[in-house]
């Protein structure tokens, strides 16, 4: 009976049957850390280790959670990403804050270059509309923050910084 217990366990787990479960359970919750956001982003990847799959969470004000969708599906290398496309989802659902996560099917959760580039794409994009991107989580066999590693932050800083040398640029006209 306990083999058979497992078996149907994993079964489930890669089917993503607990995937719509985390996802219903999660609305309405509070996130408070990136091992919340790999706690509920973890399930929905089982099953997922041949292409790579970017998550929206979109939260409001208090940082609870909206709704967490399936924004694009690539490939086992890749996917292709547009702001744009995200900023709409954000604004259907009125959101204050995301957080994007997305898994490596390598396992290796170190960003790339272009996991940076397009992190940076969509924090200008919502520091324009007045939302915040909290964070960025690559999923592996484990997680990396972008937030927790000083980078989020960094972004954010960098876009004043262009946008403060704009304005200061402007008023001596």
């Amino acid at each position: 009976m306990t083999d058979y217990s497992m078996d149907t366990f994993w079964n489930e787990l890669k089917s993503g049957k607990f995937a719509s479960m985390v996802k219903e359970s999660s609305r309405g919750q509070a996130l408070s850390c990136s091992m919340d956001v790999y706690n509920i982003i973890k399930p929905m990847t089982q099953g997922h280790d041949d292409v790579e799959i970017l998550y929206g969470i979109f939260l409001d004000r208090k940082n609870k959670v909206l709704s967490i969708d399936e924004l694009f599906k690539g490939t086992i290398t890749g996917t292709a990403v547009y702001p744009r496309e995200i900023l709409k989802k954000i604004l259907q659902l009125k959101a204050a804050a995301i957080v994007l996560a997305h898994n490596h099917p390598s396992g290796d959760t170190t960003p790339s270059f272009e996991d940076k580039e397009i992190t940076v794409q969509i924090a200008l994009a919502m520091h324009c509309i007045g939302v915040s991107l909290m964070d960025h989580i690559i999923v592996g066999s484990s997680y990396h923050s972008m937030a927790d590693e000083g980078w989020i932050q960094t972004v954010k800083t960098r876009i004043r910084d262009v946008l403060t040398t704009i304005r200061d640029y402007s008023s001596g006209d």
